[in-house]
């Protein structure tokens, strides 16, 4: 059987450049898209729509031309806790505008073969403040946050389009904290990729949350292989198949334990300056996830430590030749 024609959505981002960097070797026979004309305008909000919409009519004419099922992978995401709701209103209507187009082509001259549909959502959004630990996917979900509620909403939006869509699958992936070589150091980065900068520019890192916080965080690489391998999995079952997922470590840490780890890799400590502020009643205080599902499909996971190491590691060849850039100040 021919592979999946594979369009990742959010291809220039830290998850979505690892999946379509190992879907090819993970979805044997599956063929990389992406749209003409490179990056989407995520910043012009009516030139953005306009793109999404004939990318994913193209997306749907290539996959019939070719004969093959087709594979869309939104790992595209606005922003964090503490992003503006104008913000998430607007990724929101760019995922109302490629579902609304995929069904389209669906419908009409476009897809030919049946379609699997992948969506990244956050776990410690959705699930807010736990009241009994580990965190299932049966756990009760009560997010805090404009964004867990996003996150939510948007989940609910997909699974319901998956469903009155003929012939398609759909993941719906709830992932912990990513962490990993190459992530940005834009906007909301992680929590080890910030201390990993703030070491090596010795710079006090300000951390707007206890150092008790309890955190899971799962190698973008790890990631990207679970996932795909879930995926390929959805597409030898016998009827479309809709499942909500979630993807962690299953490990839990403090961010005081984080700052141990970085002195024994970094022999020194960072500087942590700890200033709590209204984002941070926002985000849950202790999160520990357990998948029930599919759970034989998982990769052998980095281990925390050794992926700390790879992170610093790759920062301080960048610092060596001036191009890690120097943390704010605040």
């Amino acid at each position: 059987m021919t592979g999946p024609l594979v369009w990742v959505i959010g291809r220039g981002g830290f998850l979505g450049s690892h999946l379509e960097g190992l879907a090819r070797s993970e979805i044997v026979g599956s063929a990389g898209w992406a749209p003409a004309g490179g990056r989407f305008a995520w910043a012009e909000p009516g030139r953005l729509a306009r793109e999404a919409a004939d990318a994913a009519r193209a997306f749907g004419e290539e996959a019939r031309r070719q004969g093959r099922p087709w594979m869309a992978l939104w790992s595209a995401s606005a922003g964090g806790v503490g992003t503006s709701r104008e913000i998430l209103q607007h990724e929101t209507d760019v995922l109302r505008t490629v579902l609304g187009s995929l069904g389209e082509a669906r419908g009409r001259r476009g897809f030919a073969g049946p379609g699997t549909l992948l969506f990244c959502s956050s776990a410690g959004g959705v699930y807010g403040q736990a009241l009994e630990l580990p965190l299932t996917e049966r756990s009760p979900c009560r997010p805090i946050s404009a964004y867990g509620q996003t996150k939510l909403d948007q989940e609910v939006e997909v699974l319901r389009w998956a469903e009155r869509t003929p012939g398609v699958s759909c993941l719906v992936a709830r992932l912990s904290n990513l962490y990993g070589a190459g992530q940005s150091l834009a906007g909301s980065t992680g929590l080890i990729a910030r201390l990993s900068q703030s070491l090596l520019h010795r710079r006090p890192l300000h951390v707007f949350v206890p150092l008790d916080t309890l955190r899971d965080y799962l190698h973008v690489g790890d990631a990207a292989r679970y996932l795909l391998r879930c995926l390929d999995r959805m597409t030898r079952l016998e009827r479309p198949t809709s499942l909500v997922k979630i993807f962690a470590s299953e490990q839990s840490i403090s961010i005081a334990g984080l700052i141990g780890i970085f002195t024994r890799v970094a022999k020194r400590p960072p500087r942590i300056v700890c200033m709590p502020d209204a984002v941070s009643r926002q985000q849950p205080s202790r999160l520990r996830f357990r998948s029930l599902a599919w759970t034989d499909r998982a990769p052998r996971r980095v281990d925390l430590a050794a992926g700390i190491a790879e992170v610093y590691q790759d920062h301080f060849r960048l610092f060596q030749h001036g191009r890690l850039p120097a943390p704010p100040l605040r």
